[in-house]
């Protein structure tokens, strides 16, 4: 069986009469009569008995109706939210953003939505690997976070590139240099992000390029443990430098031999399907920041 004989025996069913039913259906009554016994084969039953110049359900054709008239009713709810997933002007996007991005990219969101007021966001927190996760999984449309070699069915757009910076609280021992080498810094014991952290890979590779040990002491997922962790005066932080941290009163001092940078991306699944809204906020997006990189 297929969708048209569905539709063609329900409308029969409620109208019970070929002539008229295969008007409002668009087609021959010979068609209709075809459609109509090619699925009473397929069934093995007769749904139809004839009265007169009209026909009535059979007791089956009945119960088959309560089926039928039902699916057809998921179906086209089904294809009402289908229009609405392709509708650019409505619907729902789902964000994941580390903290170091949600300022950046909470002002862009902003920015869209003066002229997409129909448009609804939800907007999460997470690190680099739980985000990635969630995007796999279809938690998120897109998600804000450093790049991952280890996620290859991911499109990672560059959107900003930031240094590497040490930030110190007033009174530790470096709060006099305003710039200073990794050699130095091994010195002195730091504060820098975990594992899990997006921004992680770049400082390793920093120390691991210039042949020099640093001294970790703490380590935290996420930007706003690292400042709370410093502001207790638990040690200088190397991170990425970034909004997030002015609104402590900490200071910046800038590493000589700093020379990568840590790349923000935008990351949607590769090959996987964006709803209207979705694709539209993407392209506002890269857009609005292609010169950021």
């Amino acid at each position: 069986m297929n969708y048209n004989q569905l539709v063609y025996f329900s409308t029969l069913a409620h109208i019970e009469h070929y002539t008229k039913a295969a008007e409002i259906l668009g087609i021959s009554q010979p068609s209709l009569s075809h459609a109509i016994s090619n699925l009473e084969d397929e069934l093995g039953i007769f749904l139809f008995e004839k009265q007169g110049r009209n026909v009535k359900l059979t007791r089956y054709g009945k119960i088959y109706l309560s089926f039928v008239d039902s699916a057809l009713d998921e179906l086209e709810k089904g294809s009402k939210q289908m229009h609405r997933f392709s509708d650019i002007e409505s619907g729902t996007i789902r964000i994941g953003c580390v903290s170091s991005a949600s300022p950046y990219v909470s002002r862009i969101i902003s920015k869209y939505m003066e002229n997409h007021n129909a448009i609804n966001f939800v907007f999460e927190q997470g690190t680099t690997q739980k985000l990635l996760e969630g995007l796999a999984n279809e938690v998120y449309d897109m998600v804000f976070c450093h790049k991952s070699n280890d996620h290859d069915a991911v499109e990672f757009i560059p959107i900003v590139k930031r240094d590497i910076v040490l930030k110190v609280y007033k009174g530790h021992p470096l709060e006099a240099y305003d710039e200073i080498s990794l050699e130095q810094l091994s010195e002195y014991p730091l504060i820098t992000y975990d594992r899990n952290a997006g921004a992680r890979p770049y400082i390793d590779k920093l120390f691991i390029k210039h042949g020099v040990k640093p001294y970790i002491r703490c380590q935290a997922g996420e930007d706003l443990a690292v400042a709370s962790l410093v502001a207790q005066k638990a040690g200088a932080a190397i991170v990425v430098n970034h909004a997030l941290f002015k609104s402590y009163d900490f200071k910046t001092i800038h590493i000589k031999d700093a020379d990568i940078k840590v790349t923000m991306c935008l990351a949607v699944m590769k090959n996987s399907f964006l709803a209207g809204a979705a694709q539209d906020f993407k392209k506002f997006f890269v857009s609005t920041t292609k010169d950021s990189v």
